[in-house]
């Protein structure tokens, strides 16, 4: 008799606890609860089964290649503001102010290693455009080459230099587009 008053109670012990519906003023329900608190009781909406199915095709997805950070900025002949700033990997490079000299657009870099590793080689693709936007030149420097297992050679964590200027052979004009991105950063 004790295992069945027993049973009795451990089945009556959640309709005894349950908690509280009640509806407000304003048509919202709200769950009340033994333990003093409330919750908002999120109202079903009946799924509806439209009777004419509509087919729907999917788009196709196309993989887009992978395309490296590119930055644009216009260059202006005997300016002292810097031209253009790439950063990769931790690495900051400055485009200086261009000049041109013997035939050639001249954009001197500076270098900054923010990251924790040693640089031993820099690469930038650099296109030069005419005012219209056509192509004049495009080519790929080497802007920092350090000799291979020399580390006294390698760019240091933390520290600046001057990188070797980026020389373009182009017709001189007054003002110029450019096109930069870093192709390549190797580290030790």
């Amino acid at each position: 008799m004790k295992n069945l008053i027993t049973l009795m109670m451990a089945s009556w012990a959640p309709l005894a606890l349950a908690s509280e519906v009640v509806t407000l003023q304003d048509g919202r329900d709200v769950q009340l609860n033994d333990d003093f608190t409330w919750q908002y009781v999120q109202p079903v909406a009946p799924t509806v089964q439209p009777s004419d199915t509509a087919v729907v095709a999917a788009a196709p997805v196309i993989a887009a290649p992978l395309v490296k950070a590119q930055r644009a900025s216009m260059i202006e002949l005997g300016s002292d503001k810097p031209t253009l700033q790439l950063s990769n990997s931790g690495i900051d490079i400055v485009l200086g102010s261009a000049r041109y000299r013997d035939g050639r657009l001249v954009l001197p870099t500076a270098i900054t290693n923010q990251s924790s590793q040693s640089v031993i080689n820099i690469e930038l693709k650099v296109e030069i455009l005419d005012e219209q936007g056509q192509v004049l030149a495009t080519q790929t420097s080497t802007i920092w080459q350090s000799i291979k297992r020399m580390a006294d050679t390698y760019l240091r964590p933390q520290a600046s230099v001057a990188g070797k200027a980026i020389e373009v052979n182009v017709a001189e004009a007054p003002r110029y587009q450019i096109r930069a991105s870093v192709n390549q950063v190797e580290t030790r």
